[in-house]
């Protein structure tokens, strides 16, 4: 299969993150997430948040894994308390060389093609340049609440087959007709081949959307995000 051939290419010349990576206390996503109070995600003029969608685009994945949605789906975890499985997008978590974290939803529909008005809406694939759009827009209006989101290009075998430890996100990879690298994910209706999600043959456009801080340390530090 595709993904043990590239395990044996890793384990034969000992391809992994390796070397010890120190949490840089001015990383770009440890100051969004320390910047947040209870108006706003980050300040009107804060230059960090620029920094924050530079690093997004350009910083080496170092892991990539299921969100929870796909882990609650799959009996892996009890996300109960923090997340309802749903929504019908594949997505993965991918972790950069700085340690911040971004959500990642590939691009499936080309900018110009139109949904058809028959589709069945739990079918109807979402836009991953959405999330880029919602975050300039909430910006543009000084709502200042919707997560950062960058545009970038993944190259699925190197940045997300190579580097991950999920067992099941490996096995979902296949090499397409059209000698594309393509893989998918568990979700509630669209979990099989024919909803696989390709590279050309390796590239493929996405979104990253950055992480809120986890919950334990929104508690810590008195509750960080916005109130409604």
């Amino acid at each position: 299969m595709y993904f043990r051939r590239h395990q044996v290419y890793r384990e034969e010349r000992n391809l992994t993150v390796g070397s010890v990576v120190q949490l840089r206390h001015e990383a770009s996503w440890l100051q969004f997430h320390l910047g947040i109070n209870r108006h706003a995600l980050y300040p009107r003029a804060s230059p960090m948040v620029d920094q924050l969608l530079r690093d997004t685009h350009r910083f080496s994945t170092i892991s990539a894994d299921y969100s929870q949605d796909e882990k609650a789906l799959l009996g892996a975890c009890d996300c109960s308390q923090i997340v309802k499985p749903s929504g019908v997008h594949l997505k993965l978590v991918l972790r950069f060389q700085d340690f911040g974290k971004a959500m990642f939803k590939p691009m499936r529909q080309k900018r110009d093609e139109e949904t058809p008005e028959d589709f069945f809406y739990f079918v109807d694939f979402q836009r991953h340049n959405a999330e880029i759009a919602a975050f300039h827009l909430d910006r543009i209006l000084d709502f200042r609440r919707v997560p950062p989101a960058a545009g970038r290009m993944i190259n699925v075998t190197k940045e997300i087959l190579e580097i991950t430890k999920n067992e099941i996100l490996r096995s979902v990879f296949f090499i397409s007709p059209a000698s594309n690298v393509c893989f998918f994910a568990k979700c509630p209706y669209m979990c099989k081949t024919e909803y696989a999600v390709c590279g050309n043959p390796h590239l493929l456009e996405g979104s990253l959307s950055v992480f809120l801080p986890s919950l334990n340390l929104e508690s810590s530090l008195g509750g960080l995000r916005p109130t409604l």
